[in-house]
């Protein structure tokens, strides 16, 4: 059995590494990296969005208020009804 080859800890060469794995990757593979890395993305826009989000509540940008406010805007723009 090979042992599989250590990956390169600098970015660069990591970089360099990776690309060569992603020219060997079949297409199935190379749907199935693509889905993770959006998936990796949207974790990324998820947590700074919870940050965004908790620094506005800290500095009183979203009352419960305000909240409303902002949803009865949206509703009102895309003529959703409740």
């Amino acid at each position: 059995m090979t042992k599989p080859a250590a990956m390169p800890t600098d970015s660069q060469s990591l970089k360099k590494a990776l690309h060569e794995r992603i020219e060997r990757l079949r297409d199935r593979e190379l749907s199935l990296l693509n889905r993770v890395a959006l998936h990796l993305e949207a974790e990324e826009l998820a947590h700074d969005l919870d940050l965004a989000f908790d620094e506005d509540r800290h500095a009183g940008r979203l009352t419960p208020e305000r909240l409303e406010q902002l949803i009865a805007e949206v509703r009102a723009r895309h003529g959703y009804v409740p």
